[in-house]
């Protein structure tokens, strides 16, 4: 049996991200002491719940952070065993200055954990869209952990979202390397669940940008946001966890599944027509 943590500290940045929010949630019903690190992004609805959280349960602590300030990550850091990576852009991927900020973000994060010595381990959460971008992505028989999305081709088709999490994710990994600092990517596909199309509208449609091309070579997968954040814990708590882990409940191979997750994301995404009532 694989050996497991016992409870303990955990930092999640950015925790008033969608994904953030539910590790936060999760790890708090499983006694998790948890610092809840929440970048100045403006005022949103998650941030505003986890302030409210904070003031009834004695094992939250906020900290606001600047992924581009060092010693801001290192504070919230403190005496935390586990860092839960997080870094949606809530405004969604538009332009490569987005895709910059997250990199840097992602370097400032592995860096921080380096230097704090309780950090065992940081779970980088990532996505599906780091690995499944190619020119070739129709004639490829699987794509797994060892793929990556082609940096170039997501430039030249503009797929902003896939190249910040090709190019942050695998920025992490080379400094967690190089600086000898245990890392686990979740690579999860479009996260759907409750109230996503308000609390995440952006970056899940920046996550469908080429989605029919997805759909037509067998890519379009998604999951349960609930499920994802079980899956960032479990590859905390079991020491045997190690590099990515592809993480997704159904993929979309036919039109009844489409519509389906089309009716998921209401009303991020219209109806058709002929499906309106």
């Amino acid at each position: 049996m694989n050996q497991e943590k016992t409870i303990s500290c955990c930092c999640v940045l950015d925790a008033s991200t969608y994904v953030g929010f539910w590790i936060l949630k999760r790890l708090l019903t499983r006694g998790y002491s948890v610092h809840a690190a929440i970048r100045k992004n403006g005022e949103s609805v998650l941030e505003e719940k986890i302030r409210d959280m904070e003031a009834n349960e004695e094992r939250l602590e906020v900290y606001d952070v600047d992924v581009l300030d060092y010693q801001s990550i290192l504070i919230s850091l403190n005496n935390c065993n586990a860092v839960f990576c997080c870094l949606d852009n809530p405004e969604g991927y538009d332009e490569e200055k987005e895709v910059d900020l997250e990199v840097r973000g992602a370097i400032n994060v592995v860096e921080a954990c380096a230097r704090t010595e309780s950090i065992e381990k940081i779970v980088f959460s990532s996505s599906l869209t780091a690995a499944i971008w190619r020119d070739n992505i129709g004639t490829q028989k699987d794509v797994d952990e060892k793929c990556w999305s082609d940096l170039d081709f997501c430039l030249k088709k503009k797929l902003w979202h896939a190249l910040a999490k090709t190019q942050s994710e695998k920025a992490a990994w080379a400094l967690a390397m190089d600086r000898m600092v245990n890392m686990v990517s979740v690579n999860p596909g479009l996260i759907v669940g409750p109230s996503v199309a308000q609390h995440n509208p952006r970056p899940t449609m920046s996550y469908l940008k080429g989605a029919a091309q997805m759909y037509e070579n067998g890519v379009l997968a998604y999951v349960d946001v609930e499920f994802v954040a079980d899956v960032h814990i479990r590859a905390f708590e079991d020491t045997s966890a190690c590099g990515r882990y592809f993480c997704f409940n159904q993929i979309v191979n036919t039109e009844e599944e489409a519509l389906k997750l089309v009716q998921t994301l209401s009303p991020l995404i219209p109806m058709p027509p002929s499906y309106n009532i």
